[in-house]
């Protein structure tokens, strides 16, 4: 190491003897006012930029007016392909958000005891000093693998910043508060299952729906999904204008939505039995031989033999040509014996689509005839009981859905927050692959094609997995049991969480996280606080203080996205998000992860050090200094720059015709002059999914070694699995007799914006949803303060009754509380739900999913709202925007780190 100087938590806690009150800042809404800047007073000059919002996930276009580099005016671009010129209240939040007056404007040092929300302005150089010496101390004192980081916040496109420093300094451990809680088990069965995308109308997914004057779709489910709450301005518009054009709905929702209210058929499900009612529907179609036929014998793998005994598909010929499949056998029944099946299809047989068969002593069925017996128990009665449905409702919404075709089914975040999440995925997918739902005009199951910018479209940063040591993957923590994380290069949560609190493999000491609030977004938010309080020490970075924040030993700023500048691709175009304005010295966060690996290559981290080398890095880019350096790199695959895309935004790389590529496994392979078929290992739809099996004893295809086998078989078929915490379990609902639910509301994603004067306004306390006679059951008028209770913990919030909840359910709304960040609670016990949730077993066996929705709960009158909390639109005036000239450069700040001398002096102007 060049340089030997540690920094303790200890040195954190006698900065509190060292420095005068002068020099400290007594909480986070530091530096208020006497941060302006005096500037002479300019000509007026107004100029509108084309921008992109990233207040959720969708990024719809912006036009900002910017007024002597003040953004005073946000509207939507009618350019825009998914959003046309719409926007909603979070995106239209944004100048609130900018120019908040407690936004995090410097890096900080804690000087206080942990907890106590006392701080100190340093610059940059010194912050990212004092992480790289601690994460270099930790690594050779404890190994890499005991620091952790995490991301989440909202809508980040930095998610695989976040990763690649993971995969640079050696550490296998890093979390997002959604992933196996939210998306990552669509991504995984779909990519599984035919190889291309999802069908997420909140992930910016299903396309299929922009085109809405000429798709040919006619019936869209919307299951556990509702984009008029999660995306209104652009797939929720979508779902409006198909509606208004003629296309019938389906919803499958616990709560009356804006999307549930106007449908065809509004299933009102109990919450976490979505799988029952999924096998239902396969079984309903199965049986009614609803389902295409010549699809599913020639681009399925449901004709295909499996060995009854290990549960694998019969090979005659293992390929070893990636551009061969393998040859699998079929049951033909004019030889009455099995045949191998070339690939694509031999038109000479005639494969038996379902059947059992016994041969030379081996018992083998079709894939088909194993998904009929999977389901075989879930008939319309069956799941209507466990669902708490109608069967004569669920037989309307399957006859809709596969009736009148083509449909689509988009699967939301409701099913992917229960330990039933991947076979929701799996489940889903298989039903419109019954119906040959996929690259016909109408399926939203579709691989269209991209700009070819990125490897990952809207994720850009490259992740450099390969430069993560085999022995250092072996050690990620939930590795071995829930693989499916392997396709996120993600460790499991809770298996982070238990390790801090154990020891046991190893005990993680170090946490660097980028989110809006960790104690609001974890499931059990009382047993993170408890590994916060293990921990050696905490970096936060992010644009706000949340409650997180007020434990961490430095924070840095972040941008807000009218600061940033990014390449978003948006159907046949791509955008800029680019930088409006710069205030205060804030940095993007790409830059951030950088600047950190680069301290520790300078202190003679190796590893890190290999991260600036341009041969070592290969395809994996060293780290760059300037984020548009990164931009123009990938720009230039086709041509341009960032300042020409910001120029031409929005530009488009492809006709619409071109871009809408139906069909693309008939499309021919260069190589092999046969049908492309589809991006799995059989080259056709996957419904008997054999590669989970080997997923789950070995890792493949996501991870880039072979690990151990996870203690539990990971099964090729979706399967049901009653919530852990059921009305069924008489004993239990005794107690706690109703059950609890979640979503979103239209105003706030995951827990960001409540910090937002003008949303808060609008909702400035979460309700509970109850039905109106189960809140009389239980002594509650509409608009009372009530506890609720789970086995975990209890929150206060108000009764609203509405017929819009099923009865026996409730529902609630995700919350902190920022104006009582100074207070001892730090806003993450008064309201928010995640002091219900559960953390622990079971999991989802493939990705680890925890349960966030489908738990009891109990419900009772409180006598008072919790301390603090504001209800009344004035108490929200002071968080109104108070905006300021544009700040110099933030690299140059870091660059030109100021004497002590000179902080002092501004910090007590």
């Amino acid at each position: 190491m060049s340089d030997n100087t540690t920094f303790s938590n200890m040195d954190f806690l006698a900065a509190t003897t060292v420095i005068g009150l002068d020099e400290a800042v007594g909480d986070l809404k530091y530096l208020k006012k006497s941060d302006r800047v005096v500037r002479e007073e300019k000509k007026d000059e107004v100029v509108k930029v084309k921008t992109c919002c990233r207040a959720c996930i969708a990024n719809c276009g912006v036009i900002a007016t910017v007024k002597n580099g003040r953004v005073v005016k946000l509207e939507g671009n009618p350019e825009d392909r998914m959003s046309k010129g719409r926007m909603c209240a979070k995106g239209l939040s944004g100048i609130q958000a900018l120019y908040h007056p407690n936004r995090n404007k410097y890096p900080m040092m804690r000087v206080g005891k942990r907890g106590a929300n006392k701080w100190r302005r340093i610059s940059w150089e010194k912050a990212i000093d004092i992480i790289a010496h601690k994460l270099v101390e930790t690594k050779q004192k404890y190994g890499a693998e005991t620091v952790f980081c995490s991301t989440g916040g909202g809508g980040n496109p930095e998610i695989w910043s976040i990763a690649r420093f993971c995969n640079i300094f050696g550490t296998p451990n890093w979390f997002e508060p959604g992933c196996a809680q939210c998306y990552l088990p669509r991504v995984l069965a779909y990519t599984m299952m035919y190889g291309g995308v999802d069908c997420s109308i909140a992930d910016s997914n299903a396309l299929e729906l922009y085109d809405t004057e000429n798709t040919e779709i006619k019936t869209l489910v919307l299951w556990g999904t509702a984009p008029s709450y999660s995306c209104p301005a652009s797939g929720g518009g979508a779902v409006a204008d198909l509606r208004a054009k003629g296309v019938q709905t389906v919803v499958i929702d616990p709560r009356m939505t804006p999307d549930a209210a106007k449908a065809q058929v509004w299933l009102p499900i109990r919450p976490g039995t979505d799988v029952a009612l999924m096998l239902s529907w396969i079984r309903y179609i199965l049986a009614e031989q609803l389902y295409d036929k010549e699809f599913i014998l020639k681009w399925t793998n449901l004709p295909y033999l499996v060995d009854v005994k290990t549960k694998m598909l019969i090979r005659a010929e293992v390929s070893n040509d990636e551009n061969e499949p393998d040859t699998f056998m079929v049951w033909d029944e004019k030889q009455n014996k099995p045949v191998a099946m070339e690939y694509p299809y031999d038109e000479s047989l005639s494969p038996a689509l379902e059947g059992t068969f016994t041969y030379e002593g081996k018992t083998y069925k079709t894939g088909f005839e194993m998904l009929k017996e999977q389901c075989e128990e879930y008939t319309l009665e069956h799941a209507g009981k466990i669902c708490a449905l109608e069967p004569k409702m669920i037989e309307k919404a399957i006859r809709l859905f596969a009736e009148n075709t083509p449909s689509g089914l988009c699967l939301g975040v409701a099913t992917d927050q229960s330990p039933n999440s991947t076979q929701a995925a799996m489940a889903a997918c298989t039903l419109d692959l019954l119906l040959g739902n996929v690259e016909r005009p109408g399926a939203l199951m579709q691989r269209f094609r991209t700009s070819g910018v990125f490897d990952m479209p809207n994720y850009p940063v490259p992740i450099a997995a390969d430069k993560l040591p085999d022995e250092q993957l072996k050690k990620r923590l939930g590795g071995i049991e829930h693989k499916g994380l392997h396709i996120w290069y993600a460790g499991h949560i809770t298996s982070v969480l238990d390790a801090v609190l154990t020891g046991k493999p190893y005990k993680p000491r170090v946490w660097i996280d980028r989110s809006g609030n960790k104690l609001a977004a974890l499931a059990d938010a009382q047993k993170v606080k408890k590994v916060i309080d293990e921990l050696d020490f905490i970096v936060h970075m992010y644009m706000y203080p949340t409650s997180f924040s007020a434990y961490a030993d430095i924070l840095l700023p972040t941008q807000e996205w009218l600061e940033t500048d990014m390449i978003v691709e948006t159907c046949n175009t791509l955008c800029a998000r680019q930088q409006v304005t710069h205030v205060w010295e804030t940095m993007d966060e790409t830059l951030i992860w950088a600047k950190i690996a680069k301290r520790c290559a300078q202190l003679g981290d190796e590893d890190c050090q290999k991260a600036f080398d341009a041969e070592y890095m290969g395809k994996d880019l060293p780290y760059w200094e300037k984020v548009t350096d990164l931009w123009d790199h990938f720009l230039g695959r086709i041509g341009l720059n960032f300042e020409q895309l910001k120029k031409n935004t929005p530009y488009t790389y492809m006709s619409k015709e071109e871009w809408k590529s139906y069909y693309v496994y008939l499309e021919e392979d260069e190589k092999t002059h046969k049908p492309k078929g589809f991006a799995t290992p059989s080259k056709k739809c996957e419904i008997y999914l054999e590669s989970m099996i080997t997923l789950g004893r070995t890792g493949k295809p996501f991870a880039k070694c072979e690990l151990p086998p996870a203690s539990v078989e990971y099964q090729p078929l979706p399967y049901y699995m009653e919530p852990a915490e059921s009305p069924n379990d008489k004993e239990l609902a005794k107690e706690f007799p109703l059950v609890m639910t979640g979503g979103r509301v239209p105003y706030f994603h995951h827990n960001t914006l409540r910090n937002v004067p003008w949303l808060r306004e609008i909702y400035p306390i979460p309700e509970l949803w109850m039905y109106p006679n189960d809140a009389k059951k239980y002594g509650l008028e509409d608009g009372q303060w009530a506890w609720v209770e789970s086995k975990r913990g209890k929150i206060r919030t108000v009764v609203s009754y509405t017929q819009g909840i099923k009865p026996g359910v409730v529902y609630m709304e995700r919350f902190w509380n920022p104006e009582t960040l100074e207070t001892k609670t730090h806003g993450w016990t008064e309201m928010n739900v995640n002091m219900l949730t559960k953390a622990d077993a079971p999991f989802n066996d493939v990705v680890g999913t925890y349960t966030l929705r489908g738990f009891q709960v109990k419900v009772y009158p409180a006598e008072q709202p919790p301390e603090g909390i504001w209800m009344n639109p004035q108490d929200f005036s002071q968080w109104l925007a108070r905006p300021t000239d544009p700040s110099k450069n933030v690299q140059v700040l870091e660059n030109d780190a100021k004497p002590q001398e000179k902080i002092k002096e501004e910090v007590t102007a």
